[in-house]
């Protein structure tokens, strides 16, 4: 509106002679039809007042619905413009161009004498009709009034159109503008999905895994050529300790043999119930226990190596489990554990026979060594489906909440 109401001043500063006593106001119609147009010459009205509030001059397609005697000419001195004043604009109306001799009259370029310039301060305000609405500037002196009225129909009309044509677009806009920010955003972590997805599938034996080049980004190289650095070097940290496992496993089976043997013998030689039976037979069994150490470090470090071999076969775990509870039975007698088994007889499994053993024996040998003395173990042996399922149990205290988390951990 702002802008509206500083063309309406323009109009009417533009040609202070239009409300001069010996001015042809019907020439403003010509003027107004040069500046405006043929076609939209209806658009601007014009009213002269004079003091009197007689009409001097009128537009001669005065609408019939607008009743001239109806506007307010009432205005304010330029210097007493107040804020609160809700029509009246709050920019001071100039006092008129420089060569003004007095209050009353001034002197036009051309040495005559015209009417005084516009020394109250303008107003601005809306009139509705029942066909239109219009933006009304009054403007002039204490003798003169003009009034311009300028049609907003049209402008009325071009605003409802662009909001309806921004409602049209707006969502489209919207779903150009998601659908591009999403499109852009998986462009930009694409990359980093891919790295994601190798990271994700790293595993002991999939160490040899590189990260592919995205392209021409060059942070996401750069990051790339950094995150493969550094499994280079893991790889080759893992390689080592895995050789150094097998090695170091390899390296003391012979030591440990000879250790055995000559224990065995030393045990064989000593007199029956003496000291150094008793000392023999310890170191014996820490030998032993030694060797169980050594091969399950060989068995780790070919496992993690990849290298494992499997021997598979047909494996009844009814019977691998009737030779492991005789010695179960043996060891828990000592503690007078109660041993309980119930099983399902003829059961077999696709395995490795040993594997299989070792991991049975380790649930039954932890069974009695986290037990309570006059306990109990309860083993089964059954099948479930398409699965046979092997239970260990016993009358202990469990396993804490905090080290269940560990309990496939190494040693």
């Amino acid at each position: 509106m702002a802008a509206l109401d500083r063309e309406l001043r323009t109009l009417a500063y533009r040609r202070p002679g239009w409300i001069s006593g010996n001015a042809s106001l019907e020439r403003v119609t010509s003027s107004i039809e040069f500046v405006f147009g043929e076609d939209r010459k209806d658009q601007l009205l014009l009213l002269v007042k004079d003091g009197d509030g007689l009409t001097r001059y009128q537009s001669p397609h005065w609408p019939a619905d607008l009743d001239p005697d109806a506007i307010d000419l009432a205005l304010k001195d330029a210097g007493s413009v107040g804020d609160g004043d809700a029509d009246t604009v709050s920019e001071r109306t100039p006092r008129g161009p420089p060569w003004a001799e007095s209050e009353g009259t001034w002197r036009s370029r051309g040495g005559g004498r015209q009417a005084s310039p516009f020394t109250k301060a303008p107003r601005f305000c809306f009139v509705k009709t029942a066909s239109s609405l219009w933006r009304v500037g009054v403007m002039g002196n204490d003798r003169e009034r003009l009034v311009l009225a300028l049609n907003c129909a049209g402008l009325q009309e071009e605003l409802h159109r662009l909001r309806n044509g921004f409602l049209v677009v707006l969502p489209l806009a919207l779903l150009l503008i998601g659908w591009g920010g999403w499109w852009v955003a998986g462009q930009a972590v694409r990359p980093l999905r891919r790295i994601a997805d190798v990271a994700d599938g790293m595993t002991a034996r999939g160490l040899d895994q590189r990260i592919p080049s995205s392209g021409e980004d060059p942070e996401i190289n750069r990051l790339i050529r950094v995150l493969n650095g550094m499994m280079d070097r893991l790889e080759a940290s893992f390689r080592q300790a895995t050789r150094f496992g097998a090695d170091a496993s390899h390296e003391l089976k012979t030591p440990l043999a000879v250790m055995q043997g000559e224990l065995e013998h030393a045990l064989q030689s000593a007199t029956p119930g003496s000291p150094e039976q008793r000392v023999f037979a310890n170191l014996l069994e820490e030998t032993q226990r030694l060797k169980t150490i050594t091969r399950g470090l060989l068995l780790l470090a070919r496992a993690d190596a990849g290298q494992l071999p499997l021997t598979l076969e047909s494996v009844d775990l009814g019977e691998a489990l009737e030779e492991l509870t005789e010695d179960i039975e043996a060891l828990a007698a000592q503690h007078r554990i109660r041993v309980e088994r119930s099983e399902t007889p003829g059961l077999r499994v696709r395995g490795d026979a040993t594997l299989l053993r070792q991991a049975m024996q380790n649930l039954l040998h932890n069974a009695v060594h986290y037990n309570e003395t006059d306990g109990w173990i309860g083993i089964t042996l059954n099948r479930q489906d398409t699965e046979v399922r092997f239970e260990v149990s016993n009358g202990g205290p469990g396993i804490a909440e905090a080290e269940r988390p560990r309990l496939f951990e190494r040693f």
